[in-house]
């Protein structure tokens, strides 16, 4: 809370603070509660909740690792992670001193077993 204090103390006005965090678990295998924790402490030290999103992990080896704990207490393994959005002050001139958004192309490849020009049903 201090450290999270403090970084909001040094943002300037009409800014947007990012997040990112996992739930993690307490001894008894439960969770913590720590994404709603980093909400409260985020408000606490000023700044309003404003957007949420989800971070999709790549799965990796995770079934291989999870499958025990899976088995023995049904525990998942997490392939995500929290993106909490914060603002102080006003959020339209924190989005204009973003300045302009740049986006990238679409994939302009066929998708494998589409024919070029198909009309697919995706």
């Amino acid at each position: 809370g201090k450290i999270m204090a403090a970084s909001c103390a040094l943002l300037k006005p009409d800014r947007f603070a990012v997040v990112v965090v996992s739930e993690v678990r307490g001894p008894d295998g439960t969770y913590r509660g720590f994404v709603p924790d980093t909400v409260r402490l985020m408000q606490a030290a000023g700044l309003r909740f404003y957007n949420e999103t989800v971070l999709v992990t790549m799965i990796g080896s995770l079934p291989l690792r999870v499958r025990k704990q899976f088995e023995t207490s049904r525990k998942l393994g997490r392939t995500h992670q929290s993106v909490l959005v914060f603002v102080k002050g006003d959020p339209r001139r924190a989005a204009k001193a973003i300045g302009a958004c740049e986006y990238g192309s679409l994939e302009t490849e066929p998708l494998p077993g589409v024919s070029p020009g198909a009309d697919a049903d995706i």
